[in-house]
């Protein structure tokens, strides 16, 4: 009888496991009820603080398992698009305490052709800046958001410009010969610049590259990565924060 017993509380044990295992499987791939619920409620206030001017409706939901979203399309009433419909519009909300990621209107409504113009102009001022003091910097990209409207199509880049979001900036240098605690250096070189001349940037990544020789035959002239740090405007970065790669 108590062999009988142990095996069935082993049966059931490993029954309660395989309920838990599933049930863990089918939340990651598919969401759940609750948190489906919440990431709504929070889209809804998200667009009701945000648009209070717009009648917006969210439509069902679904969840992006890849990412651990739950995207939604709202939909603006009252508006007419190419189609002679609504408009919609796509957004995404994320994280164990529920945010919007990604707001759709506001992604819908960007300036892209000088978002583009601004950010080049930007990257080639905060190159030349680097330059004189990291000789080896090949590219500055920089990332930045401008909403239609918010500024006329022929402005020029000013460090002064205010945006909703401070800047992103991406660093390529050519480490081709250089030693992590080269990589180290520069980063601390550049976030002590960029914060000298006052730029209000979020972040900013390095990437330090073997270089590809083009005459040679290389695809691509940045060639391939070697090191990465990834920099907060005001954090202290050590050795420990330069991520090495082995190769191609």
């Amino acid at each position: 009888m108590k062999k009988k017993k142990k095996r069935k509380l082993l049966y059931l044990a490993l029954l309660i496991v395989l309920v838990l295992f599933v049930g863990s499987l089918y939340n990651s791939l598919n969401g759940n009820p609750v948190s489906k619920w919440l990431a709504k409620r929070e889209l809804q206030q998200f667009i009701t603080k945000t648009y209070p001017d717009k009648e917006l409706r969210i439509k069902e939901g679904m969840y992006n398992f890849k990412f651990k979203r739950y995207e939604f399309t709202v939909v603006e009433i009252g508006t007419s698009g190419d189609k002679g419909t609504a408009l919609e519009h796509d957004f995404e909300v994320g994280g164990f305490k529920p945010k919007v990621v990604i707001d759709g209107i506001r992604m819908d409504n960007l300036d892209f052709t000088l978002m583009d113009k601004l950010s080049e102009e930007a990257g080639e001022e905060i190159k030349r800046k680097i330059e004189p003091e990291i000789p080896e910097v090949r590219k500055v990209t920089v990332q930045l958001e401008v909403v239609q409207g918010q500024y006329a199509g022929d402005t020029r880049w000013n460090k002064s410009l205010k945006f909703d979001e401070p800047l992103y900036i991406h660093i390529v240098l050519d480490s081709t010969k250089a030693a992590k605690e080269e990589v180290l250096a520069a980063a601390q070189v550049i976030q002590s610049l960029l914060n000298a001349e006052g730029y209000d940037y979020r972040s900013f990544t390095i990437n330090g590259n073997v270089m590809g020789d083009k005459d040679a035959g290389a695809k691509d002239e940045f060639g391939y990565v070697k090191y990465s740090i990834g920099v907060e405007k005001n954090s202290k970065i050590t050795l420990k924060d330069v991520e090495e790669f082995s190769g191609k």
